[in-house]
């Protein structure tokens, strides 16, 4: 079937949006930003999510800052000149406590209900049982949290699903010490704590998984590794060859906010510039 160029709006409503090299580089490839598809995300936050844990319980998700204009907006605000989505691959890393596995979770399910992929198979994947059962626990309960997602969800906990029953679309739960190929056909991925993967067959193979998509998508969301021999930092590497410029793939998309090492990291300053969540989620006396 043969690609259809999309109407895109005149530059100047969204040049805002233009931050980068990459973002030049990809204009001048057709690619636009769809302010529409943006804010979508955000209002499927908003309407149909909750927090379930802490002193945020039973209150809407409304997205941090972050979350919304570095992350969220630009990722599925971004498109093509057809239409889909520019971005394929995205890096976010960020340290512990700013969000990330809620943040996961509510990832996953937008991805399940509103990215308007048929029969879409979405997999939230991660080192062990107990790391992938973390952010599925996320999504599930802010699921039973929400009379609207109830009225067309199942939650099957057993085998850590989330089953849409109007599309027979569904979410899983993937760890790399259970994963087996089943010949995976997936729309998204959701990758938790990348830096914990022992190597990279799980990855590999989930990556290849979605090659028959339309659009898809792969997020990693992590906390810094060590171990520079790892998938993680590879992708860590690319992505900030990204961002600085030196790397020019404008489906890419990476997001990293970290001290430097020759920054104090007693220094509040440091931990503010590091943590984007900071004054939120976490504070100067934790």
């Amino acid at each position: 079937m043969p690609k259809t160029k999309s109407r895109r709006p005149p530059r100047r409503q969204w040049s805002r949006w233009i931050r980068s090299p990459a973002d030049e580089r990809a204009v001048d490839a057709g690619c636009w930003f769809d302010r529409q598809a943006a804010e979508r995300v955000e209002q499927f936050f908003t309407r149909f999510l909750r927090h379930t844990l802490g002193q945020w319980a039973g209150q809407p998700f409304k997205l941090l800052d972050w979350q919304r204009d570095d992350f969220l907006m630009p990722l599925f605000g971004w498109k093509r000149e057809d239409g889909t989505r520019r971005f394929r691959r995205a890096y976010v890393e960020v340290p512990k406590k700013n969000g990330k596995s809620t943040l996961c979770g509510g990832l996953a399910l937008y991805l399940l209900l509103a990215d308007g992929e048929p029969r879409a198979q979405i997999y939230g994947a991660a080192a062990d049982r107990d790391q992938a059962g973390i952010v599925f626990n996320e999504a599930a309960n802010m699921v039973t949290a929400s009379r609207d997602l109830l009225s067309r969800l199942d939650v099957i906990r057993s085998t850590k699903r989330i089953v849409d029953r109007r599309t027979d679309s569904y979410y899983r739960a993937l760890s790399a010490d259970a994963y087996s190929n089943e010949g995976l056909n997936a729309h998204a991925i959701v990758f938790d704590e990348l830096h914990a993967q022992k190597d990279r067959r799980l990855w590999d193979a989930l990556r290849y998984a979605t090659a028959s998509r339309r659009q898809p998508l792969t997020v990693a969301i992590t906390t810094a590794g060590f171990d520079r021999e790892s998938i993680c930092f590879e992708q860590h590497q690319y992505a900030q060859g990204v961002i600085d410029g030196a790397v020019t793939d404008p489906s890419f998309f990476g997001y990293i906010r970290a001290a430097q090492p020759d920054e104090d990291w007693t220094d509040p300053a440091v931990w503010r510039k590091a943590n984007p969540s900071f004054g939120i989620t976490l504070d100067q006396g934790q």
